[in-house]
C-alpha cells in the first residue's frame, strides 16, 4: 500500500487503443508483468485480447475453449489466470479452463458440477490451495439462482461440493480474507453478507443486513478491511454502506453525487476508490466519476469520461510514486440496455 497523501486533484481523461471486437459482461485482470487481459462479453465472444501499457495498444490472443460472458476470471499466485462458467446464446457452462501467460496457451480442465452464470469465484491459497465457486444461475429455463458452491482442487483436477450458502446469489462480490481466512460474499438480489469459514466449510449471516437489495453493485475492499457497498440494481440510488467483516455488521456510508447501476469501482494505491460510469434511472448513461475517501467517509466529483458507457471494466496499474499519476485503465461496456456495445478505452490518471 503506498503511503504518500493524496492530492485533491480532479484527474483528467484520455483515449488509448480500442478492443478489436466491442464488449460487455467480460473480466479484465491486470497480470503480473503489467499486461491486461480481456476474456470474453456479451454478443457471444471466445475472444482474448492483451493490452500493453508502454504502446497503449491491444493485441489478440489465443481463444478460450469456450464463449464466454458472466463468466469469472481468478488470477492465480503463479501468474495464471483461472476462467469458469459463464454462458452464451441461453446456455450455460460448466467448463472450466487457465490461461498460462508464458506459453500462452489454454489448458482445460475438469467441469463444475454445475453449470455457472453471473457466479463469483475466489481463490484460496496455500494450504488449501483451491478455487472456491459460488452460486449464480444454473439453469437458463429457470430463473432462479443457487446456493451451491464447490471447491476445484489443483492437485487430483476435481471438483467437489462444500456447503452451500445461506442464501441464493447472482452477480454478486466475493472475496477473500487472508488475516481472518474467510470468503465474504455480499449482494446479488440480497440485502446480507455471508462469511465462508476455510477451515471448518461453514457459512455464517451478517447480523444486520442493508436496507435495499443489492446487485449490478460494486463491493470494494477497502486498506482497513471494510467493504465499500455502492451501486443498485433495482434502487438506483444515492445510499451506500460499509460491512464490517469483523464485527458482521453494516453501518450507513456517505451518499454518492448520483446513483449508480454497474459502474466500476476502483480500488487506487492511496487507498482512495475511483467510481465510474453507469446507468441512471431513467436508462441513459453516465459519464461522471467520483472519488471515495474511506479515512473521511466523503465523496468529490473528478473528471468526466469521454463516453458514457455501463457493464465496462476497469484495472488500476499500481504506481508507489508520489512524484507519478495513478493510471486507472477503463474498458469497453454497453451504451444502453439494447447491447450497443463500445470497442473504445480510456485511461484516467489522477495525483491520488
Amino acid at each position: 500500500m503506498c503511503s504518500f497523501l493524496a492530492i485533491l486533484d480532479t484527474g483528467r481523461w484520455s483515449e488509448t487503443g480500442s478492443l478489436a471486437r466491442g464488449g460487455g459482461e467480460h473480466t479484465s485482470t491486470l497480470l503480473p508483468d503489467g499486461r491486461v487481459i480481456t476474456l470474453g462479453g456479451n454478443g457471444g465472444q471466445d475472444r482474448m485480447e492483451i493490452y500493453n501499457s508502454t504502446t497503449r495498444t491491444w493485441i489478440g490472443g489465443p481463444s478460450m475453449m469456450n464463449y464466454r460472458s458472466c463468466h469469472t476470471a481468478t488470477l492465480l499466485p503463479d501468474g495464471r489466470l483461472f476462467v469458469a462458467g459463464g454462458g452464451y446464446n441461453g446456455v450455460y457452462f460448466n467448463t472450466a479452463e487457465i490461461y498460462n501467460p508464458v506459453n500462452n496457451k489454454w489448458t482445460a480442465v475438469s467441469n463444475m458440477t454445475f453449470a455457472r452464470y453471473g457466479h463469483a469465484a475466489v481463490y484460496l491459497p496455500a494450504p488449501m490451495n483451491k478455487i472456491l465457486v459460488m452460486g449464480g444461475y444454473g439453469d437458463p429455463k429457470i430463473s432462479w439462482f443457487l446456493q451451491s458452491c464447490e471447491l476445484y482442487d489443483f492437485v487430483s483436477n476435481k471438483w467437489t461440493i462444500t456447503t452451500s450458502m445461506i442464501n441464493r446469489r447472482v452477480y454478486f462480490s466475493a472475496a477473500y480474507l487472508l488475516s481472518m481466512n474467510m470468503v465474504v460474499v455480499l449482494g446479488g438480489g440480497d440485502n446480507s453478507a455471508e462469511m465462508f469459514d476455510v477451515l471448518t466449510l461453514q457459512w455464517t449471516q451478517s447480523l444486520n443486513t442493508v436496507s435495499n437489495y443489492r446487485s449490478d453493485y460494486t463491493a470494494t475492499l477497502l486498506p482497513n478491511e471494510q467493504f465499500l457497498i455502492t451501486g443498485s440494481g433495482g434502487q438506483f440510488n444515492t445510499a451506500n454502506y460499509l460491512f464490517d467483516p469483523r464485527t458482521t455488521l453494516f453501518k450507513v456510508a456517505a451518499n454518492t453525487t448520483q446513483g449508480r447501476i454497474t459502474p466500476t469501482a476502483t480500488l487506487l494505491p492511496s487507498g482512495l476508490v475511483l467510481l465510474s460510469g453507469g446507468m441512471l434511472g431513467n436508462g441513459s448513461m453516465y459519464r461522471s466519476a467520483e472519488i471515495y475517501d474511506y479515512r473521511l467517509n466523503t465523496w468529490r466529483s473528478v473528471a468526466d469520461m469521454n463516453i458514457a458507457r455501463f457493464r465496462h471494466t476497469s484495472v488500476v496499474f499500481t504506481n508507489c510514486s508520489s512524484s507519478s499519476p495513478t493510471t486507472v485503465l477503463v474498458i469497453a461496456g454497453q451504451k444502453d440496455w439494447s447491447s450497443t456495445l463500445f470497442a473504445s478505452c480510456e485511461l484516467f490518471s489522477i495525483n491520488a
